[in-house]
Parts: C-alpha cells; structure tokens; sequence
C-alpha cells in the first residue's frame, strides 16, 4: 500500500512551501513555518494539561488557547507563502482585532496575577513549565519572522510581528498565573556587584 504520508519528495533535503516553489529545509521560510508548527504542539499540550489538572478553574484559558491555535495556523500560512503568490490561502489573514483580543486576555490574566519582581529562574508546576516552554518557542519564532522579512523585503509581516511579540508577553503571565505566585525566583544581582 503506498503511504498517504511519505512521499521521499524530502530525502535530499528540500520541501514544497504553499508559495509553490520548492526551498532547503534550511530555508528561512522553512525554518519559520516549523517553528509555528512547535509552538502549535506545545501550546496544544499546554491546552490539554490545563483541562486535565485544573477543568473548573480554567475554562477561559482553554477556549482562548484553542483560539490561538487557530490563529497560529494563519501565521503558518503567511510564513509559507510571504509574497501572496496563492491568495486562496490568505483568506483570513491576522488583523488589529486579534492583537486588541490578545492584549485583551493579557490584561485580564495580569489583573489577577502578581507578577513577581525578581528574575523568575523556574516555574513551580508543570503547568507553568509547559507555558514557559511556549514563551520561549514563541519568541524563536519572532526572531525567525523577522529573518524572513529581512530575506523577502514584500512580505507584509506588520501583524504577525506584533501578534507574536504581544504573544510572548502574554504567554509569560499566562505562565505567572498557572505558577501562582509560587515561581522560584532570585533578585537581579544574585551574581553580586560588577568587579
């Protein structure tokens, strides 16, 4: 039987974009779009982890994490296709509205968690692990989007910046509020005064 998956189009390493054309698995555009994939895994497991351990609790963070895991799908699909060579896969692209509803759940979270000021070392709790964990894909992921504008200077990458610079910031106090208030931290100068 012939898979529906393997096609060994990839052994010499290079892969199909939904702009048509084919790149090294090197390529900034593939390097973005697997970085959205990743973050897509991890905020999925952090979805499940939170429905499983705290189901009362949380039901605002898991409708809004699905949320945003549709809305790294349109990421994915601008990373894949910079220039808009394939318009019927830019259907619905990022916009204002979905920053305004990301600081908006920011805000929310913010206004019932104590944020610490010391320089947080670890998370308490798995649950908050799993969040960090996002914080930092999603900040990969910044750094890739903007290696791909840098590389395709026509790819209108306005929202997606934004989007994903507001996301990181909220996954962190996302992660703060699941620690709740009980993070290990240390104070700024733990490695004491500069010699």
């Amino acid at each position: 039987m012939k898979s529906q998956i393997t096609t060994k189009r990839g052994d010499g390493g290079t892969a199909f974009a939904l702009d048509g054309d084919t790149y090294s698995k090197a390529h900034v555009i593939m390097e973005c779009v697997g970085c959205v994939d990743e973050l897509r895994a991890h905020t999925a497991l952090l979805r499940l982890q939170i429905i499983k351990e705290r189901p009362h609790d949380y039901k605002v963070l898991e409708d809004f994490l699905f949320w945003l895991l549709h809305a790294f799908f349109l990421i994915g699909s601008a990373c894949s296709d910079p220039t808009e060579k394939h318009h019927e896969y830019h259907r619905r692209t990022l916009c204002p509205k979905d920053i305004q509803e990301l600081e908006d759940e920011q805000e929310r979270l913010e206004r019932q968690t104590k944020l610490s000021k010391r320089f947080v070392v670890s998370a308490s709790n798995p649950l908050a692990a799993q969040a960090d964990i996002t914080v930092a894909i999603a900040r990969r992921l910044e750094r890739n989007a903007v290696r791909l504008k840098e590389a395709v200077p026509e790819f209108d990458a306005t929202h997606i910046l934004s989007f994903v610079n507001r996301l990181s910031d909220y996954l962190y106090v996302l992660a703060r509020t699941l620690d709740a208030g009980t993070q290990l931290g240390v104070d700024y100068d733990i490695l004491g005064p500069q010699p």
